[in-house]
């Protein structure tokens, strides 16, 4: 037999080009997770490894099937513990302490289920899930981020020696049943990943069913087995330069908007099996004799430890750092995952994939690796609840009246200041207020009730049926809040001013869909949502048939869109871009009222206020944003200009939000922010005075009689030309 063929019987021969392509692998993971330039597509080593890892597990399959005539399912999976589990349990414990001691402690609860998560072999679906909610797509990235490969890794394993009996069961050439079920599941995968990418491109990305088609393309060339090495030598030497060039290639100038597991997955995987087809047979000039070198072997065997330990040591120190790292610490921490990998292959994965200390019987093996698992889970739930357990004492509410009075006090004298003097007072630094509203525990979830009720439809989802009616819904006179999810911010402020004036409250929002009539461009799906259109056109007609007193209008300045050509605008053509579709829609909007308020964009907070203030507890302004950073005088001065232009009212809350120097993110015992850019619901009710006296100062609409509980006068501003209303504090 020549070296590399593949017997039929025997255990095949030690493929040291397929260690070198494990080690390309993980360098460009490496590399690309390192933000080393020129390694734009690194993440392609993930979809190198599936590749590699259908082609040996199927082929481990198939011989034993040849050897035995059977599948012993408790050593499979017993190889697979001693060969996983050990250095990624040492991983998820050392994230899990390290999180803990480093971390703010409110991202600490999180990572905590994800370590559990990720030994549960679930931390795919979890990645997915998230990457789907609005509001937690923007959190700091998990250092166990990286573990959903193995979740899918895992899952496939799960499953796959069930699919691999049925297949060959009563089959004569079984190998070619195999051929033909890699073949239909590898059709099937890619056809569903193709359809979803753009669709939910997360669960594309992160799922199962959507990459088994680059694990099932490594299983087809398994099925193949001794065929590949009869392949012509000079075809055979030609795949394999082939193939390792298509996936250097694809490692430097893949993009990372790309859709995957698509089209763009076709280079770096059928690359893979080229190489893996080259290598099947013996020849000085294929790719072999360069992969087999001293330094690709050496990152190919430890390529699984490699992987474990360098996203944990790449993202931990950023929250230390409070912010990006340069190329140079980048760089540094990349390489110092190397001894770390090299001393968990050394000590821990090799000798326990050997069976050292716990042996090769299956079933201590697979106990052993159960109750590992249940130990880990168990802490990781453990630790997130002793870190949420101080916040979870109870802290008697003040009344929404109460919040609402609390917020005037504070404001009105700040108003008074700026009278005499142009520039904000100063912020005074002050520990986190005990009986804080909301609790930072629960600050991301203080949204407005739309959004739990359903009415606020998400990103790029098909729009929301519900009716969206709010306020005093027995009231024949109907207002509106039209926007993306900076409008949804102002909910309970709207709201509160309906129920106050005895108004029927139309809600339309969608996540990251802007109210300007332009392209909405999602990059998690690389992709136009066309959902926002269609939302955005349901929408108007709403507000057209419902032929409200007053439509208040708002959205963020951060949105994404296209210019004629099909590209990301940026610059001055994106905002020409967003003025005129501003223009189509407010021309829309005149048909149905003619009293038009445009809410500007609120001032952003450059750290995630709730996960900062849980790491500064006796610094509240550690958390605050300067003011040239938190608030864009140039886009408030577009926002101006077209209303200006389009002749509606204008009304400007940067100083409510941001009435001192820094930005605050704390108010009297209110949170402002649940994000770097949404306001909490608590806040935003306690400013319905505020934009209460705003709207009805931009309209002429008299204000209502206080309430009797509202004991705080509502302090005056400044009286707006026939356009615009500017608030002050």
């Amino acid at each position: 037999m020549k070296t590399g063929e593949i017997s039929k019987t025997s255990k095949p021969s030690f493929r040291p080009d397929i260690e070198g392509l494990r080690a390309i692998a993980v360098v460009l993971v490496l590399l690309f997770h390192a933000s080393i330039p020129g390694f734009n597509g690194g993440f392609v080593g993930v979809d190198v490894f599936f590749v590699i890892s259908g082609f040996l597990i199927t082929g481990m399959l198939l011989r034993e099937y040849e050897t035995t005539g059977k599948i012993s399912l408790s050593n499979f999976y017993a190889r697979r513990v001693r060969r996983l589990l050990p250095a990624s349990a040492l991983v998820l414990v050392v994230t899990l302490i390290a999180s803990a001691i480093f971390l703010p402690p409110l991202s600490v609860p999180s990572v905590s289920r994800d370590v559990a998560a990720a030994t549960l072999y679930v931390s795919n679906m979890v990645f997915a899930y998230r990457a789907t909610d609005y509001f937690a797509a923007g959190s700091a990235p998990s250092p166990i981020l990286h573990f959903w490969s193995l979740g899918v890794e895992e899952q496939f394993y799960l499953l796959w020696p069930a699919i691999f009996l049925l297949a060959v069961y009563g089959a004569r050439r079984f190998r070619v049943r195999i051929g033909f079920a890699m073949a239909i599941i590898g059709f099937s995968s890619f056809t569903f990943a193709t359809y979803l990418v753009t669709r939910h491109g997360p669960w594309a990305f992160f799922s199962l069913p959507t990459r088994a088609w680059e694990l099932a393309l490594g299983g087809l060339l398994a099925a193949l087995g001794g065929r590949l090495s009869r392949v012509p030598q000079f075809f055979s030497v030609l795949l394999g330069w082939v193939g390792l060039g298509s996936v250097i290639w694809s490692g430097v100038f893949t993009k990372a908007t790309s859709p995957f597991p698509s089209w763009p997955a076709l280079t770096p995987t059928i690359g893979a099996a080229l190489i893996i087809i080259g290598g099947s047979r013996a020849s000085t000039f294929t790719p072999t004799r360069l992969l087999s070198g001293g330094l690709f072997q050496f990152f190919g065997k430890i390529s699984y430890s490699l992987y474990l330990w360098h996203w944990p040591l790449l993202v931990i120190p950023i929250a230390i750092n409070n912010g990006p790292l340069n190329i140079y610490e980048h760089s540094g921490l990349a390489i110092a995952a190397i001894p770390f990998a090299y001393a968990t292959h050394r000590w821990v994965e090799d000798p326990l994939r050997r069976g050292k200390f716990v042996g090769t019987l299956p079933r201590k093996n697979l106990l052993t690796a159960t109750a590992m698992a249940m130990v880990i889970a168990a802490a990781s739930f453990g630790t997130a609840y002793g870190f949420t357990a101080t916040e979870r004492h109870k802290v008697k509410a003040s009344t929404p009246e109460e919040k609402l009075a609390q917020v005037e006090a504070l404001l009105t004298p700040l108003a008074e200041t700026r009278k005499s003097s142009s520039l904000r007072p100063n912020t005074i630094d002050r520990p986190v207020p005990a009986n804080l509203e909301p609790q930072l525990i629960n600050a991301k979830n203080d949204r407005a009730i739309s959004y739990a009720d359903r009415c606020h439809t998400q990103q790029d989802l098909p729009p929301s049926t519900a009716p969206c009616i709010y306020g005093d819904t027995s009231s024949n006179t109907t207002v509106v809040l039209f926007g993306d999810s900076h409008a949804l911010s102002w909910f309970p402020a709207m709201n509160t001013v309906a129920k106050r004036n005895h108004w029927k409250l139309l809600s339309l929002t969608m996540s990251a869909c802007s109210p300007a009539d332009i392209p909405a461009w999602d990059p998690s799906n690389n992709a136009v949502m066309k959902n926002c259109a269609i939302w955005r056109t349901q929408s108007l007609q709403k507000i057209a048939q419902a032929h409200p007193l007053v439509i208040v209008v708002a959205g963020t300045r951060g949105f994404a869109t296209l210019n004629s050509k099909g590209k990301l605008a940026k610059g001055d053509p994106r905002t020409a871009i967003w003025r005129a579709g501003m223009k189509r829609t407010v021309d829309q909007l005149k048909t149905a009222s003619q009293k038009i308020v445009y809410l500007a964009d609120t001032p952003q907070s450059l750290v995630d206020p709730p996960v900062c203030l849980s790491a500064h507890p006796k610094s509240s302004i550690a958390c605050a944003t300067p003011v040239d950073k938190a608030i864009q005088p140039t886009w408030i001065e577009q926002e101006l200009a077209m209303t200006n232009e389009e002749k509606i009212l204008f009304v400007d809350p940067e100083l409510w939000v941001c009435p001192t120097s820094p930005c605050p993110v704390i108010l009297g015992n209110i949170l402002i922010y649940l994000d770097g850019g949404h306001l909490t619901a608590t806040f935003s009710a306690a400013l319905a005075g505020r934009l209460q006296k705003a709207i009805a100062t931009a309209t002429g609409i008299p204000l209502p009689t206080p309430t009797p509980s509202s004991t705080t006068p509502t302090p005056s501003s400044t009286t707006p030309s026939s356009a615009k209303a500017t608030s002050t504090p």
